[in-house]
Order: structure tokens, then C-alpha cells, then sequence
């Protein structure tokens, strides 16, 4: 039916005539009248979910903020307007026909584009205005990780020989890897045209641990077997911190304000383990915590640091352990001088890793181990459960034990892969697809 013979039949009905009115939009006037405006719109659920549509009456735009998920296209093909209400009459599709609200269409035109237009016809018949239809749909599932191999790697970082001692830091916008043989890898990530450099680490002793390296204040801290400590501004040239060395053990959690460390003290001439915490500056000798209860891991520790809901900063440390256990108990703590082990009575722990990782991201704690093959996610840090959904690892890093995994500010997971013997290490970048946006 063409728009004049609706106009004709409006008339016929003779309903009340419509009027002027103002919406303020952007400081400016915009003059919209009220015989030709959408009041309402609504489908049907998508997957049990009610997703709103907006209205905007000064672009004359109706669409969803909230995006529909992915594989939303086929329902859209045939699924109910619920609700659509105007003013006017409300015409679509080439002819004009009249439209109806509670019938089924094919919405599929206006995926992501306004390729939809609704016309509302005044019921006078004197005027009409047009509403295109968005529906936005996610090309993406927001809750699935999207990996990519970094490409142009140097090859000194490619070959090298197959290692268990390794670390990657991140200092501001620089990532940092450390390799056997004191081969050093860095670049700023936060560029689009970022480029590597390498580097041969200088000054440090044979037993110098590259996983217990640490970024505090923006300084470079590494301990040694023999228990002292060396530091170094940029990481290419390191010299023995006299104030920190003696008895260190591990270094901890790197907070904003303070180094943590277990370090050996004898105390009232027992000779024991104490935790201990360095604050403010790395000239400050170290000030006794409180004494390593039983179960901390004092070997090879892997930590980080976040804020809380509150605001608060704590940190969240795991590690190898020598004791005979079935499960990885995380460790935390607001100050380094005291921690605390999370510890469950229920079967919601996080089972045995050899080698374990843990990571603040998203809201969320995750914890992965050798093999790379399951990753375990919770909220608090003492419920445990396996990622089950769509938030994985890629799988052509499974299989391999050796590895380290951080997250930067950009919310990228940054994945170093140590390659089986004959393999090229790896370097992988991954993001949850919702916070991409």
C-alpha cells in the first residue's frame, strides 16, 4: 500500500492532529514532532537474554548498546518484533505496508548497519519521518581469547639453547626477557612499530637466577644461589647490591613501595627462616617480617601484584613446593611482611602444577602450569574452578613445560614459550576480545 493511500485512510479515521515540540540535544535545538516518534522497540530474547534498544530521537536511530552475542545472525533471520509502539502509523519495506508489532521479520539487513528504515506516517497523514534499525551483533565472542605469534624475532632469541632458567618483566611500556647465557630481549611494546633489541647481560655471577628477577621502583633486582642480590637500571649491566645481599633466598612480590624477600637470619642465636620486607628504597637495609610458615614456597616463586576492589594493593604469590600435596596453595598479602596461605576444605582447589604461574586479569585470578594444557580461573583467589569456556591458551604452546606469562596496562597477555629440545622458543600476545574495545 503506497504512503498516499495511507495518508488518505489516516484522514478517513480523522484521529487528532499532531504538534511541534523541542528536544534539547548537544546545546542545540533540534525540532521534532510528536505525531511522528517512536516510543518503543523491543525483540524477542536472544538465548534467554532481554537485550534493550535505544532510542535516539534527534538521529531518528533505533539500536542496541549492549551488542547481541556472536552467532546471533540465524536467530535474527525470522525472529518476533515484540514491541513497536509510535505516535503514527508505522510503515516498512519498499511499498510502505503497514506494520504491524508481534510479527515476524527478517532483521538480518540491519546487522551492525543501520539497514533498516521504518517509516512513521503522522495520523493525519500531514507529515512522516523515517527511523533506520541497527542491531548490533558481537563478530567476536567477547569472552574468547584471540592469540597471535609475534612475528620478526631475533634469531639469537629463536636459537636459543633449550633452558629452565628464564624470566619476563615488564618496566612501563618495555618488555623484558631473560635467556640463559645472559642474553637479554627487550622493546616497548606500547608501539605499533616496535623493534627488539638484544643485549649480553654484563656483571653477573654464574649463579645468578633469571627467574628471580624483579622490577622494583623501575630498578632491575636479581638474587644468586649463594644468597646475594645484584641490580641494574636497564638491565644490560648488573652489579652486587651490598645492602641486600646475605642470606637471600627468593625475592617475592615487587609492590610499588616495597621489595619482598625470604632471607636466612639467626635470631636469638637459632639459625632460622625469616620473611623479610625492603621498603621505599633499594638504600634501606632490609626490615624483619614475620617468620615463613610452613607450605610457603621457597624455591622457585612466581608472583603478582594488583589492586583490589577497595583500592587496596596486594599480592598474590605460588610456587614449587617440597612437600607431598595434591593441590597449589596461593599466598597473599597487603604488605610482604605477612602472608597468608588460601587454603580451602572444600574440592574447589586448584590441583598440583609443577611449575605454576599466577595472574590477575580481567577481574579474575588464573593459574596455569607445565604442559600448558588446562588453565584454572577464580574470583577470590581461594575458589578454584577449570576454565571451561572459551578463555584458553593456543594450542600450539601445549606439551611444553617451560614457560612465563604476564599481563601489561594494554590488558595483553604476553606468553614466552621455552621450546622443547630442537624447537624455536615461542612468544605469543593474547587478549579477551572484550577488552579490546
Amino acid at each position: 500500500m503506497r504512503t498516499k493511500l495511507l495518508m488518505a485512510i489516516a484522514c478517513l479515521l480523522g484521529v487528532c492532529i499532531g504538534f511541534g515540540a523541542c528536544v534539547k540535544g548537544n546545546d542545540e535545538d533540534y525540532e521534532m514532532n510528536v505525531s511522528t516518534v517512536v516510543t518503543a522497540f523491543a525483540i524477542d530474547t536472544i538465548y534467554g537474554t532481554n537485550y534493550p534498544f535505544t532510542i535516539d530521537q534527534v538521529n531518528h536511530r533505533i539500536f542496541n548498546t549492549d551488542s547481541l552475542p556472536v552467532g546471533s545472525d540465524t536467530l535474527l533471520s525470522k525472529i518476533r518484533i515484540r514491541t513497536f509502539s509510535a505516535s503514527g502509523i508505522i510503515a516498512s519495506g519498499l511499498l510502505d505496508s503497514i506494520f504491524v508489532a508481534g510479527q515476524v521479520s527478517d532483521l538480518t539487513p540491519a546487522i551492525n548497519k543501520p539497514g533498516m528504515t521504518f517509516k512513521i506516517v503522522a495520523n493525519d497523514g500531514s507529515r512522516s519521518q523515517e527511523y533506520s534499525l541497527q542491531v548490533n551483533v558481537h563478530k567476536e565472542d567477547p569472552n574468547a581469547a584471540k592469540w597471535k605469534a609475534m612475528p620478526n624475532l631475533p634469531a639469537d632469541f629463536l636459537e636459543a639453547n633449550y633452558a629452565t632458567d628464564f624470566q619476563m618483566l615488564k618496566r612501563g611500556h618495555e618488555l623484558m626477557v631473560m635467556l640463559e647465557g645472559n642474553l637479554l630481549m627487550k622493546a616497548d611494546v606500547s608501539q605499533s612499530d616496535y623493534v627488539w633489541e638484544t643485549f649480553t647481560m654484563e656483571g653477573l655471577p654464574e649463579d645468578a637466577m633469571l627467574h628471580s628477577a624483579r622490577n622494583f621502583q623501575g630498578t632491575l633486582c636479581m638474587a644468586t644461589a649463594s644468597g646475594d642480590v645484584y641490580t641494574s637500571e636497564f638491565g644490560e649491566y648488573w652489579e652486587k647490591n651490598e645492602v641486600l645481599s646475605g642470606g637471600v633466598i627468593s625475592l617475592l612480590a615487587a609492590f610499588s613501595d616495597k621489595l619482598t624477600a625470604i632471607k636466612e637470619v639467626e635470631i636469638d642465636s637459632l639459625y632460622s627462616v625469616d620473611s623479610y620486607c625492603l621498603t621505599y628504597s633499594l638504600d634501606e637495609p632490609w626490615i624483619i617480617g614475620e617468620p615463613v610458615q610452613a607450605g610457603f614456597p621457597v624455591g622457585r616463586v612466581n608472583a603478582d601484584t594488583y589492586i583490589s576492589s577497595t583500592g587496596v594493593e596486594r599480592a598474590i604469590l605460588v610456587g614449587d613446593i617440597d612437600e607431598l600435596t595434591d593441590r597449589i596453595v596461593p599466598w597473599m598479602s597487603i604488605d610482604g611482611d605477612d602472608w597468608g596461605g588460601m587454603t580451602t576444605n572444600t574440592e574447589f582447589f586448584c590441583p598440583l602444577l609443577n611449575n605454576p604461574t599466577v595472574m590477575f586479569y580481567n577481574k579474575f585470578f588464573y593459574m596455569v602450569g607445565s604442559g600448558l594444557d588446562v588453565m584454572y580461573e577464580s574470583m577470590g583467589g581461594l575458589v578454584w574452578a577449570k576454565c571451561v569456556g572459551k578463555f584458553q591458551l593456543p594450542e600450539a604452546v601445549s606439551e611444553h613445560d617451560y614457560y612465563a606469562m604476564i599481563a601489561d596496562e594494554a590488558d595483553f597477555i604476553w606468553l614466552l614459550v621455552i621450546g622443547n629440545e630442537g624447537e624455536n622458543n615461542q612468544l605469543w600476545r593474547g587478549r579477551l576480545n572484550k577488552l579490546s574495545i
